[in-house]
C-alpha cells in the first residue's frame, strides 16, 4: 500500500478486476468487509452499529462487514434498502437509528454518477437529520470519488474509510467536507501500471532530501538571487521579496518602473530596491511578477519582460489576470519557455482558461499541457499540476491561509528554493508542503507570522 498515492475510480477498478482475475470477486468482497469489521471492532466495539446498505458493492461490504461483527458477538443491525417495504422503510430506519450510536453509510460507492432521489434522498436526510455518528464506506454517499462533486444530496460523515487506494474526492472541496476525517485500509491491491494521470499526495518524503545545504565556505552569491517585478500595491511584492530570503535565497531585489517607486519607501533593510530596467536581468536566478503589479501596469512591458528572461519564472495575480482578452498571446508566449510556474486562484484560472473547475484535477491537467508549463490552482483543495500529467493534492494545509499575503508567501518560497538551485519539481511540491506546514497553527495568524515561522520549518526538515 504506497500511502502517498491516489487512484481515480477507473484506475482502482482496473486494480480491482486485476486481483478478481486472479482470485475472485468473492474474495475482494471478503477482504473489503472484514477489514471494516475489524477497524470497526478495534475503533467501536461498545457501539451500538447500523449499517444502511444500499444494493451494489457498497451494499455489500456493508452485510459482509455485519456478518464479520456478528462471529465476533459485537451486536449490530443491517438495514437493505431494497428488502424494505415501501411504506415500512423510513419507519424502521428511525427506530434503528434511536437506538444507534454509530451508523455505518453503505448506499452508494464511488461509481455512482447520477443525482439522487426518491427513497434514497430521503434516507440519506434523515440520516444526516439523525446528529448520531456517520462513518462513510469508501466515500460518503452522493459523492462523486473523481471531481468531489455533490449528486444533488449527500452523506455528511465524520469519518471515511477509504478503501485500498485514496481517492481524488477525500481532498477536494466541495467532498472534502462531507468526508470528515480520512482512514485508509489496505486490501493489498496493487497500482496499475502506466497510470496515468499520476496523482500524489504532497509529502516531504519526495523533496526532503533534496532541500539545499551548503558548505561552510559560501557567500550569498552561491544561494541564488530572487528578482521581483514590483507595480502599483507595494505590499503584496515585498512580502514575496522577502520570503525568499526567509526560505533561504542569499538575497533578493525589487525591481519597480519609476512612476511606482514612491510606493515603496518601507521597502525591508535586507531587500534591494532598484528602478526596473533591462539590465536588473544580469545575474538574477528566478523571476516573480504579479504580485501586487495592478491592472494598470504596461502590458508590453509585461510580455517582453517574460520574453527576456530565461531563468525560471513564477507567475502570479495581475500578470495572470492581464491576459484575459489575449489568452492564445500568452499561450504562446509561455509555451516557448521552461520552469514557468502559474500559481492562480480560481477567480484568475478562470480569467484565461476555459476549462470547468468542476473537476479541478481535469482542468489543472489540460491547462497546464495547454502552456506547456507548471499550474498551481491555488485554494483550500489546491492542485499541483506538471504537463507530463502528474498531479500533486494538498492534504496538510487549513483555513488559516485565507490571509491576505499567503499566496504572496508561496511565491517567495517557490523562487527561494529555485533560486538555490533546488530541482524544479522537488522544489514546487516543497514549498507547497512548507505553505501547508505554516497553516497548522490553532491560532488565526497573519502573513507576518508565517514568515516568522518558516526557519522553524526547515529546521524540522533538516532533522
Amino acid at each position: 500500500m504506497i500511502k502517498s498515492r491516489v487512484l481515480t475510480i477507473q484506475q482502482i477498478l482496473e486494480s480491482e478486476n486485476k486481483f478478481i482475475s486472479k482470485f475472485s470477486q468473492k474474495k475482494i468482497l471478503e477482504f473489503a468487509g472484514n477489514a471494516i469489521a475489524k477497524y470497526l471492532e478495534k475503533n467501536f466495539k461498545k457501539q451500538r452499529i447500523v449499517f444502511i446498505c444500499g444494493s451494489g458493492n457498497n451494499g455489500n461490504d456493508g452485510i459482509l462487514a455485519s456478518k464479520f461483527l456478528n462471529k465476533k458477538k459485537i451486536k449490530n443491525y443491517t438495514y437493505e434498502i431494497k428488502k424494505e417495504k415501501k411504506d415500512e422503510k423510513q419507519k424502521k430506519l428511525k427506530l434503528l437509528i434511536e437506538k444507534s450510536d454509530l451508523l455505518v453509510d453503505c448506499i452508494f460507492g464511488t461509481g455512482l454518477n447520477r443525482k439522487i432521489s426518491g427513497i434514497e434522498k430521503k434516507i440519506i436526510d434523515i440520516l444526516n437529520d439523525s446528529k448520531k455518528k456517520i462513518i462513510s464506506i469508501d466515500i460518503p454517499s452522493g459523492i462523486n470519488g473523481d471531481s468531489g462533486e455533490k449528486h444533488s444530496s449527500a452523506i455528511g460523515a465524520s469519518l471515511t474509510i477509504a478503501m485500498g487506494f485514496y481517492k481524488p474526492a477525500y481532498f477536494l472541496l466541495p467532498s472534502k467536507k462531507y468526508c470528515g476525517k480520512v482512514v485508509l485500509l489496505d486490501l493489498t491491491l496493487k497500482v496499475p501500471k502506466k497510470c496515468l494521470p499520476e496523482i500524489n499526495l504532497i509529502n516531504e518524503n519526495f523533496f526532503k532530501n533534496k532541500i539545499p545545504k551548503f558548505e561552510i565556505d559560501i557567500n550569498k552569491y552561491h544561494k541564488g538571487h530572487v528578482l521581483v517585478i514590483g507595480g502599483e500595491m507595494s505590499g503584496a511584492s515585498r512580502i514575496v521579496a522577502l520570503a525568499a530570503r526567509k526560505i533561504g535565497a542569499g538575497l533578493s531585489t525589487l525591481s519597480v518602473p519609476e512612476k511606482y517607486l514612491k510606493f515603496y519607501s518601507g521597502v525591508e533593510p535586507g531587500t534591494i530596491l532598484s528602478e526596473f530596467n533591462f539590465d536588473i536581468f544580469k545575474n538574477k536566478s528566478v523571476l516573480v511578477i504579479g504580485p501586487g503589479l495592478g491592472k494598470s501596469f504596461d502590458r508590453n512591458l509585461l510580455i517582453k519582460i517574460l520574453e527576456v528572461f530565461n531563468g525560471p519564472i513564477v507567475i502570479d495575480a495581475d500578470a495572470i489576470s492581464i491576459f484575459k482578452n489575449k489568452r492564445e498571446f500568452f499561450y504562446n508566449c509561455i509555451k516557448k519557455k521552461r520552469n514557468i510556474v502559474l500559481t492562480p486562484h480560481s477567480g484568475e484560472f478562470r480569467r484565461i482558461f476555459d476549462y470547468n473547475l468542476n473537476n479541478k484535477i481535469n482542468a489543472s491537467i489540460n491547462a497546464s499541457k495547454k502552456i506547456n508549463n507548471t499550474i498551481i490552482l491555488k485554494g483550500n483543495d489546491t492542485v499541483l499540476a506538471f504537463p507530463q500529467n502528474q498531479v500533486w493534492l494538498s492534504n496538510n494545509s487549513k483555513n488559516t491561509l485565507a490571509t491576505a499575503g499567503t499566496g504572496d508567501a508561496l511565491c517567495g518560497i517557490i523562487a527561494g528554493l529555485l533560486a538555490q538551485n533546488m530541482e524544479f519539481k522537488p522544489a514546487i511540491v516543497g514549498s507547497l508542503w512548507i505553505q501547508g506546514q505554516l497553516s497548522l497553527s490553532k491560532k488565526n495568524v497573519t502573513v507576518e507570522d508565517f514568515l516568522k515561522f518558516i526557519p522553524d520549518v526547515l529546521l524540522k526538515l533538516r532533522k
